[in-house]
């Protein structure tokens, strides 16, 4: 691939992005655009070149408030006629705050306020000057040695954002990435058919919540007052897409509330949301408040009917603990043990994995130190089209690594068929049929795939010594928690004639993870020949 520098882009490279992204939500989503909105748009496409480059300038930058001497941007060069042109059709005005508070917050300097305003405690810091002028009456706006600048509709691009990239985020430097050849996305279906968005209210839900959670996060150490104060903003949702970021923002104000020890209201603001770890704080609180039956019973729903492998294994130890509160006798539980083996090697000049391959490989093994990318890329490799299918909200963009929904039961809901019949085959025929895509999707964005360490040697070695039905059912794992199991598998992968060992590495004071239990649990269950090797050094 060549290598390219930003010097190789063209000096208005962000136009070009920005007219493709007006394009595509145009032609996305022209039926839900308010009347001002396409007027917007349609102005836009009227203007120069220079100004179109200019209000684009203006929109990515921080505030509302401009002033021209600030403004420096040598491909646009001179901006009085850029200003102007700007200013007749109505995206920028060059009058000045009317009040002193607003002026000096926005647009003066400390030596500025204190030149225009010079009454003010000239040893005071320029947020104590600024506040002094909150209160000073009547409002006095100086004549000013620079032109003002203030964009109008500043709404504009957190809709176009939100249209494009499914979040209020100016994420510009994606389109830079594509122009420089750096990433190479998936040719999907991005159409009317499969957009997130089917209703204006939709949007405009999506909106009023993601305002709300920008303008939360913005808070430095809030109070518990404040915090009830947003607690009390919270509107309802419509749609699923804005339901999700209302459950985030419920999660986070609630999350907040507890650590301040409002609990009450905590527990009720988890209480409204779906989304984990809602559940698992509830129940500590209840624990909190002494609870504790309450607190079992909603404990017992989690392990019978978990939103995520994470949830139910959290229920399983707050049950324990709830069991020890309650004076109930405890199941004896056997401490599971793994396979292992135990070397004492010279770790002085390598990393312990890579002394390990080291010693696999004496002992006749081909060792390949692949992490969590041996399951990952056979994966990522034979169920490509069924992870860039063109699914209603999955895919709303030309830039995605992956569908929006990957990590939500939707993903599987939403593509059952397919993937019962892939693993099917896999059970049939292996992964053998799918290999046809290192060739074509070479280098493509692929959530599971790390290009570097694709190898078509331990590909086929994995082909000739896993068994069909162990590999379909090794990926049926991955399905039931893509988030949770895509993670902790084994360092190390060896083979040796038609046998095959996943072995996981640990050196000196090194401990077993929680997701690598897990995953040794499901090998466990498949009849995996798997093994923890502990390494001291020698």
């Amino acid at each position: 691939m060549s290598v390219f520098s930003p010097s190789t882009l063209p000096s208005k490279y962000y136009r070009d992005n920005f007219i493709r992204l007006l394009l595509h939500v145009e032609s996305i989503y022209s039926d839900l655009l308010k009347q001002s909105e396409r007027h917007w748009i349609e102005s836009f496409h009227t203007l120069s070149e220079n100004a179109q480059c200019l209000v684009i300038r203006l929109m990515t930058r921080k505030g509302i408030w401009f002033r021209d001497d600030k403004l420096n941007y040598p491909e646009i060069g001179c901006l009085d006629s850029p200003i102007s042109e700007l200013m007749d059709y109505g995206f920028i005005s060059t009058e000045p705050p009317t009040s002193s508070f607003e002026l000096a917050s926005t647009l003066l300097s400390k030596p500025e306020i204190l030149t225009f305003y010079s009454d003010l405690k000239r040893t005071a810091k320029k947020n104590q000057l600024i506040e002094q002028l909150r209160h000073q009456q009547p409002n006095h706006v100086p004549k000013l040695p620079f032109t003002v600048v203030r964009l109008l509709d500043d709404e504009v691009l957190p809709l176009l954002c939100l249209l494009f990239f499914g979040n209020r985020h100016q994420e510009f430097a994606q389109f830079v990435l594509e122009n420089l050849g750096i990433h190479k996305f998936e040719d999907y279906e991005v159409s009317k058919a499969t957009r997130l968005f089917n209703s204006r209210t939709e949007i405009d839900s999506t909106l009023a919540i993601t305002g709300l959670r920008i303008a939360y996060t913005e808070l430095k150490k809030p109070c518990s007052k404040l915090i009830r104060q947003f607690a009390d903003l919270l509107p309802s949702a419509n749609g699923q897409y804005a339901t999700r970021q209302l459950d985030k923002l419920t999660n986070l104000i609630a999350r907040d509330l507890e650590r301040q020890g409002d609990l009450d209201l905590a527990l009720s603001l988890f209480e409204s949301s779906r989304l984990p770890p809602s559940r698992e704080r509830q129940v500590r609180i209840l624990i909190h408040q002494g609870k504790f039956e309450a607190a079992i019973k909603l404990t017992l729903i989690m392990i019978k009917s978990p939103l995520s492998i994470d949830e139910q294994e959290v229920g399983e130890r707050l049950k324990t603990k709830l069991d020890r509160k309650l004076k109930i006798a405890l199941d004896r539980t056997v401490k599971p043990s793994f396979p292992e083996r135990r070397f004492n090697l010279d770790l002085s000049h390598e990393r312990v994995e890579l002394v390990v391959c080291n010693k696999l490989a004496d002992l006749g093994w081909k060792v390949f130190y692949l992490e969590n990318q041996f399951l990952n890329t056979m994966f990522g490799l034979v169920f490509w089209d069924i992870i860039f299918a063109p699914v209603e909200g999955a895919f709303i963009n030309p830039f995605q690594r992956q569908p929006l929904d990957l990590y939500h039961p939707s993903f599987i809901e939403k593509r059952k068929g397919a993937i019962e019949q892939r693993l099917s085959e896999v059970k049939r025929n292996g992964v053998k049929p799918y290999l046809n895509i290192l060739e074509t999707k070479k280098n493509m964005q692929n959530p599971f795939i790390v290009w570097d360490l694709v190898d078509t040697e331990w590909l086929e070695l994995a082909m000739t010594s896993i068994d069909y039905k162990q590999l379909a059912d090794l990926f049926a794992v991955l399905l039931s928690d893509l988030r949770a199991y895509r993670n902790g598998m084994p360092d190390l992968v060896a083979f040796k004639g038609n046998e095959w060992l996943w072995c996981e590495v640990k050196g000196p004071g090194d401990k077993l993870q929680n997701n690598q239990k897990r995953w040794f649990k499901q090998m466990e269950r498949l009849n995996i020949n798997y093994e923890v090797c502990y390494v001291n050094n020698d």
